[in-house]
């Protein structure tokens, strides 16, 4: 049967819920309107008059003695409210109260029949109903809601409505004398009826923009509002934020990534700052990550071409190319190539100060043959420059697309014979900044809602010479195989940003500045969304796009493509000697990445922390210089080199990301960088879009109404005391607590501190869910994991071990549940210091107060632990080949650890020859070296050590250590000199060095001018040879 052809009971019990009951229900329409009548939808009378169904709803007083009763107006979703996916929607709720009143008459005038025909050019016509009554609804004089007409056939359906309302009415008014005589209700009346009204707003989920991708990045218990026991703060706010985040889960887990059904998507990301050149090197390494061709193509100089002469401004060279057709499988046809691998003419000449579309001509036309695609072969190539053009006039005027068209023809003739396969699909280009976005011809109509957008921060803060361009785009994947016909997928957003921000080693703090600025200044407007929604969806569905503007992070990928121009914190000479040793390349790479401004920024928050980058094995992209003003790795002797060419990444839970590659291309050398690619491969969820519709209004009509609910939620707790035990340094201990709603009410809950300002949890506990939503009759389990990490054993090891603490479990709009917490912290020997340490008067886990060390006159030469480790690696490692150059098994490093505290004899698995045990040995040794609270060679002392030129000098240092340092230092680098000489491997002296300097004197990672690197490495190679 169809939709429209339903019985109104039928109708109105689907929209009802268990609670209520619907007592009579009938048709109607709406009335003819006068002059000051209004439809409740449009400001004139739609063409086709909607269905409405007059529906009394009852709802039983929880005394099971009365009942409270509402007329639902019932109406057809109108066609502008695509995003409810209901066929029906309640567009009025009038509570039968003593103030309420209905009424029938019958019509004045003759009527407009304008119910829909079989025929879609039927005409409306007058006609004369002889049984058609008018309805009268009236909320009453003390309510904003206006009255309403509406117009019924059923007469006898009408009459058993008045009925109804009457017996209702005649409740509620005894119900009222009952509340002025003290028989209060005791619940919110009427509350019931708020979730059916509150349906007309739009579930979070259903909206084309995604919410901004910095917040799957946050936990959600930190954008809460302050609450702490006691002081609920704002229920509302909280069940707003947190019924969102569990729609969002249960649709990611049950709808999202339920089934194994994806679409993927290959990108191709590179970022080239050209320095003002043109390009004259084959580009195909770079754009289609390629080796290098036998013969490169070689593109000649391209003639300077004045921005301020219109005269020399032509149009694009691509413009001239013929069209390529692409054909189907295993049909005959001619193709273009742009570009061939071949040993014939390989110049691409292309002359921008022609006239004429001839310009194109000498590209090279290849025999017949089709291009076959290669699964490896990227879906998209996103491609950023910077520094296009350096010229001075472009700062000021430049309308000429000559660069960009020579940029891109370049890029095209490197894509080689499967050039035929792509076209760009948009561009933006501000002064010196391009993005080009180019896809496989196949996949062009995947893409949509195509928006760009640029933003300047160089001179004056607006010039173009510095500043950002964007694109952002929706990608829809194909239906899966077991779609309905006719359905479409889910889109995905997908935004890239090129930017270039300011240059030299000084200008961290504006670096960082110009990245935030940006981020807000940068937005798409609404010009090509606007002319789509004129043009109507073409779906039907709610992803038509919108009509506001769209900052950068309301996407599902976004993509940073950029010259950030951070630098490397170290000194000059630091970092050409690190590149430049080959037998300690991993080594040095690794510190040089921990002295990169890029990784501080995002150590201390000030600018990407919530971004994700792959960690780096490629030499620094800048900067490099031709013929004698190059070191021997080709880089300007006048600037330090630097990993300038970034490509960073953000995703949602609504997308899958994964990197598969992030290198530089050395063999591109005609500007003062190198070029930088990374791939991605983009998994996209199967959705139907009117799937994902179905299950987000289902959950939604659960939880819609959570504000309004008229009980108290109820839940119950596993246990109200958890007791963790035992609890270690670097050994999680988890407990579960469960929550069950035994209430009628869906239940928000969140855990707030004791107090105003005082954290949720302790230091040493942590929550899996600080927020939650349990339905009625359904039980969550929260994890809790009590966990010491070397910043918090610091602390414990000097204080009380016996750990208690109390969480407050808060539920909105109900009470407050209290969780005692407990456990016993075992002391530990690690990340403590050298001076508590050799003040124990036994092990640290028989220490049983703080105050049982001994007095510092009594205290031991050197740290018990540490030795006993040296005596051993010294007894039983020294034929172990490569010890402390690979990491230990770490269930065998805990086990060292535990005899360490505990004072007991070694006992692990293996025997004590066994090299794996030895590097156990080893790794242990490193760790707790890490872990102390003070270096071995004290801050304060570590620029005098790096300035050290001899042995004699370096030993002149060592007075000025306290005395246990001494020890130490003494004992270690004895042992170190020993295997050092035993090993007979090459370079194995430079790998004892570059694993200890770091540990020994602990690098500033903070600092701005770091102690020389190098100069501490040469300080412990003269104790160690």
């Amino acid at each position: 049967m169809a939709a429209s052809g339903r019985k109104p009971m039928d109708v109105a019990q689907e929209m009802i819920r268990a609670t209520e009951e619907v007592t009579i229900a009938i048709d109607a329409k709406s009335s003819i309107r006068d002059d000051v009548d209004s439809d409740t939808w449009a400001d004139h009378e739609p063409p086709v008059q909607r269905r409405k169904i007059i529906a009394v709803v009852t709802h039983p007083h929880p005394n099971g003695l009365h009942v409270q009763g509402c007329v639902f107006i019932i109406t057809q979703k109108p066609p502008r409210m695509e995003s409810i996916p209901d066929e029906y929607v309640v567009e009025h709720a009038y509570l039968i109260v003593p103030g309420f009143s209905i009424s029938m008459s019958q019509p004045r005038r003759s009527t407009i029949d304008l119910t829909p025909s079989m025929s879609a050019f039927s005409q409306a016509k007058t006609v004369h109903p002889k049984s058609e009554m008018t309805v009268t609804i009236s909320p009453g004089e003390d309510t904003p809601y206006p009255s309403i007409k509406l117009q019924t056939n059923d007469t006898q359906g009408l009459r058993q409505v008045l009925d109804e309302c009457k017996r209702l009415k005649e409740t509620s008014a005894h119900l009222s004398l009952g509340a002025h005589s003290g028989d209060a209700f005791d619940f919110e009346p009427f509350s019931w009826v708020m979730p059916y009204v509150a349906r007309h707003t739009i579930p979070p989920l259903l909206t084309s923009i995604p919410p901004d991708i910095r917040l799957s990045k946050q936990p959600l218990y930190t954008r809460l509002p302050a609450a702490s026991a006691g002081i609920s703060g704002n229920d509302i706010a909280d069940i707003e934020l947190i019924r969102e985040d569990w729609m969002r889960r249960r649709a990611h887990d049950e709808v999202l990534w339920c089934s194994e059904e994806t679409a993927g998507l290959k990108i191709r990301i590179g970022t080239f700052n050209v320095n003002g050149t043109l390009p004259s090197q084959d580009l195909s390494a770079w754009v289609g990550g390629q080796v290098a061709r036998p013969t490169p193509t070689i593109i000649p100089p391209l003639k300077e071409v004045s921005p301020l002469n219109m005269e020399e401004i032509i149009r694009s060279p691509l413009e001239a190319l013929p069209k390529p057709v692409v054909q189907e499988a295993g049909a005959d046809a001619e193709v273009l190539s742009l570009s061939t691998p071949s040993d014939t003419m390989t110049f691409i000449n292309i002359d921008l100060d022609a006239e004429s579309s001839e310009t194109a001509e000498t590209l090279v036309r290849t025999p017949t043959k089709k291009v076959p695609e290669d699964p490896a072969d990227p879906d998209m190539l996103v491609l950023g420059f910077q520094e296009l053009d350096l010229s001075t006039e472009a700062l000021l005027y430049s309308t000429s697309t000559a660069r960009e068209d020579a940029w891109c023809t370049a890029v095209f003739a490197g894509l080689g014979e499967k050039a035929i396969l792509y076209e760009k699909l948009t561009s933006r280009r501000l002064v010196g900044m391009l993005l080009v976005v180019i896809v496989k011809r196949r996949l062009s109509p995947n893409f949509s809602d195509v928006r760009t957008a640029s933003v300047g921060a160089g001179i004056m803060g607006i010039m173009g010479n510095k500043g950002a361009v964007g694109a952002r785009l929706l990608f829809t994947p194909y239906p899966s195989a077991t779609a309905e016909p006719g359905s479409e997928s889910k889109p995905v957003a997908v935004t890239f940003v090129n930017a270039h921000l300011a240059a030299f080693d000084e200008m961290f703090d504006k670096r960082n500045a110009d990245f935030h600025d940006l981020s807000r200044r940068l937005y798409f407007d609404s010009a090509t969304a606007a002319a789509t929604m004129d043009e109507g969806p073409a779906t039907g569905s709610w992803y038509t796009p919108e009509p506001g503007p769209l900052t950068i992070f309301e996407t599902d990928a976004l993509f940073w493509l950029v010259n950030l121009n951070y630098r490397l914190n170290l000194p000059d000479a630091d970092v050409r000697s690190l590149l430049a040793d080959e037998q300690l390349r991993d080594e040095n790479m690794s510190m040089l990445r921990r002295f990169d401004q890029l990784a501080l920024a995002k150590r201390t928050s000030k600018a990407f922390d919530e971004f994700d980058e792959s960690p780096i094995s490629h030499l620094p992209s800048y900067r490099f210089s031709p013929g004698i003003l190059s070191d021997s790795l080709g880089y300007d002797t006048k600037r330090k080199p630097a990993w300038t060419d970034r490509v960073l990444y953000m995703s949602s839970p609504a997308v899958r990301m994964k990197q598969t590659s992030y290198e530089s291309h050395p063999t591109i050398t005609f500007s003062d960088h190198r070029p930088v690619s990374a791939e991605f491969e983009l998994e996209v969820p199967l959705v139907s879009v009117p799937a994902y519709e179905s299950f987000v209004q289902r959950i939604w009509r659960d939880v819609s109404g959570i504000e309004y609910a008229e009980y108290r939620p109820r839940i119950r707790l596993s246990s109200t005391n958890v007791d963790f035990s035992k609890i270690a340094y670097k050994r999680a201990v988890t407990r579960t607590l469960e929550v069950q709603n035994v209430g009628e009410v869906s239940c928000i809950f969140r855990f707030v501190g004791q107090s105003p300002n005082a954290p949720a949890c302790p230091s040493w506990l942590r929550v899996d869910a600080m927020t939650g939503l349990v339905l009625p009759g359904e039980t969550v389990q929260i994890t809790l994991t009590a966990d010491v990490d070397a910043a918090l054993a610091s602390q414990l090891n000097v204080g009380q071990t016996r750990l208690e603490d109390t969480l407050v479990l808060h539920t909105a709009h109900g009470r407050e549940h209290f969780i005692a917490i407990s456990g016993d912290y075992e002391r530990t020997c690690f990340a403590t210091s050298m001076a508590w340490l050799v003040r124990l008067p036994g092990s640290v886990r028989s220490l049983a107060s703080p105050s049982d060390v001994l007095p510092e006159e009594r205290s031991v030469n050197a740290p018990r632990e540490i030795m006993r480790l040296v005596n051993w690696l010294m007894s039983h490692a020294t034929e172990t080949p490569g010890l402390f150059v690979s990491r230990g098994n770490p269930e065998v490093v805990r086990q060292i650890r535990e005899s360490l505290d505990t004072g007991e004899e070694f006992s692990v698995g293996g025997t004590e020859g066994d090299p794996a045990t030895a590097r156990a040995f080893a790794d242990a040794l490193l760790q707790l070296l890490d872990s102390l609270t003070e270096p071995v060679i004290p801050a304060s002392l570590h620029a005098r050590c790096a300035q050290m030129a001899g042995r004699d000098e370096a030993f002149e240092v060592l007075d000025q250590l306290p005395m246990v340092n001494v020890n130490v230092w003494i004992s270690l680098t004895a042992f170190l000199h020993f295997i050092g000489q035993q090993d007979g491997a090459p370079g194995y002296g430079e790998q004892l060095v570059a694993a200890f300097a770091p540990v020994l004197f602990r690098d500033d990672l903070t600092s701005a001018t770091p102690v020389s690197v190098i100069g501490g490495r040469n300080f412990l190679r003269y104790f160690i040879g």
